[in-house]
């Protein structure tokens, strides 16, 4: 049987903040393994942290957030999976011009109107 996380601190701090960091990982496609070459950690860190058994101190966690090309309080907002991709998803194309930001609007409303019309059948 897995693991339950162990929150740091005795808090859910660790845990909302390593959720963040895996979305925030994922989103840019990398696998641990190459977030912990990036930080000069080891892998088994980086794992910890994601869990919620290791907080990261404020200097590292401003490092990761750099990495990951995400606000620090990206990465500390206390929102559900769901709300926290959306955040990381407005990270992402708030620098990019306004007709950049509607082809990604575009692509990901035509894509979710193809995924639901899948669903139905």
């Amino acid at each position: 049987m897995p693991r339950k996380p162990k929150a740091a601190s005795g808090s859910t701090l660790g845990i909302r903040i390593g959720r963040n960091i895996k979305i925030a990982r994922l989103a840019l496609g990398l696998t641990q393994a190459e977030l912990a070459e990036s930080l000069d950690l080891e892998n088994v860190t980086v794992s910890r942290i994601e869990t919620g058994a290791q907080l990261p101190s404020i200097d590292r966690l401003d490092e990761v957030a750099r990495v990951l090309k995400v606000s620090l309080t990206a990465l500390l907002a206390d929102t559900d999976k769901d709300s926290a991709i959306t955040h990381m998803l407005v990270e992402v194309i708030k620098d990019l011009p306004a007709r950049e930001k509607k082809f990604v609007y575009e692509f990901a409303a035509s894509y979710a109107a193809h995924w639901n019309a899948s669903k139905k059948k």
